[in-house]
Formats: C-alpha cells, structure tokens, sequence
C-alpha cells in the first residue's frame, strides 16, 4: 500500500510541477491551467483510490469467470483418443470423413487382410472384396470416389461401429 502512495505522491507532484510552469509562463490562461491542475490531481486521487480498494478487497470471482470456469473441461483430452474427435467431425461432415477417418479404417484393413490372410488391398481388390462384409467394403473400397455433397453428414456412429466389429473379426 506504501507504493501506491508514494506513486500517487509522485504523479501529483509532476503534475503540479506541470501546471506551476504553465502558470509562470503563460498569459491569461491561469483559470484553465488550475482547472487542468484540478482534473490532474482528481485523476491520480481516483487511480491510488482505485488501486487500494482493489488491494483491500478480497478476490471474488465474477459470474462470468464462474461460467467459463464451469464450461471449461476437467480433464485435459488424453493423446491416445485423438482419433475421437475424427469420428466426431466425421458424423457431421461427409468429405472429413473422406479425407480423415476412411483411411484409418482402410490402414486396419489393409494390415488385417494382409497379416490373415495374404492379401495386399490395392494390389487385389477382387481377393480382398470377397474376405470383407460388404457394409466394410464400401468404406474401403479403393475406388470409392469422394463424396459429391462435401458439407453433407457423414456415416452414424452404429454405422461406424459396424464397420469396426466387421474389421475386428476379419
């Protein structure tokens, strides 16, 4: 509290020390430099007033600090499920779904039809069609071209769901 005295203390002074130089060196401005003195000392009052009230009251948050406080998330998101956030963007958006998550699903089957079964997924697509579901295969399917409504929803998440049983048995 000590500083903001001797703040206040020094601000005044320069200020005063401004307003007595004006006085001395200017004709007939004397009511407005003492009326430029006055909103000076006014101002740096207020600003030392202002700084104690703050340092002597106890720190309350407000309402909306509360709020953001309750909308932000408790735990941070685990590295691991990053790909929730894919399946997320992709149930609302057909092309993310395209360019994100359809080639995840055709990494795990390409490595489970190769691991099972010998069979490389763009080398022999006809092989590969007949060892997976059908619903799977039109995920997977290497000639599946994008989508011509790129903003429209993306597969729902049993559809998704299906599609990962069906990868997993293979």
């Amino acid at each position: 509290m000590r500083r903001i005295v001797w703040r206040a203390i020094r601000l005044g002074a320069l200020v005063s020390l401004v307003a007595g130089t004006l006085a001395l060196f200017t004709d007939g401005w004397g009511p407005l430099v003492l009326d430029g003195w006055l909103l000076g000392i006014a101002a740096v009052l207020l600003l030392a007033l202002f700084r104690v009230t703050r340092l002597l009251t106890p720190r309350a948050d407000s309402p909306l600090e509360q709020a953001i406080e309750r909308m932000r998330p408790r735990d941070p998101p685990v590295p691991e499920l990053a790909i929730e956030r894919d399946v997320e963007l992709s149930r609302g958006n057909d092309l993310h779904f395209h360019v994100r998550l359809r080639p995840v699903l055709r990494e795990i089957a390409a490595h489970k039809l190769r691991s099972q079964y010998g069979v490389e997924l763009d080398r022999e697509p006809a092989r590969a069609r007949e060892l997976v579901p059908a619903r799977t295969w039109q995920v997977i399917d290497p000639d599946r071209p994008p989508p011509e409504d790129r903003l429209g929803p993306g597969p729902p998440v049993r559809t998704l769901s299906a599609v990962v049983d069906e990868l997993e048995r293979l």
